[in-house]
């Protein structure tokens, strides 16, 4: 399934703040300075073409989830676990 870039970071930080490793919920916001940092995560992502996007109408980008779900499985977001 392909997403906007800004949806592909809120799913990506849902996931993590479901992972037994991430801290305990304090509330049910999500913070917008780490939803930042992951989407520059995403980004930094597609220009290492370690995942593949397409532009779509209006020039956005989308990405393919199931290209991120497996990285967030296997620890690349893991460095923001402990902003969550």
């Amino acid at each position: 399934m392909a997403l906007k870039v800004s949806t592909a970071a809120l799913r990506t930080y849902d996931m993590l703040k479901e992972s037994p490793r991430a801290t305990p919920r304090r509330s049910d916001a999500r913070d917008p300075v780490v939803l930042e940092q992951i989407h520059g995560r995403i980004r930094e992502l597609l220009v290492s073409y370690r995942i593949s996007s397409q532009i779509g109408q209006n020039r956005q980008t989308f990405v393919f989830w199931s290209e991120i779900e497996p990285l967030v499985r296997e620890g690349t977001f893991d460095d923001f676990l402990w902003m969550l």
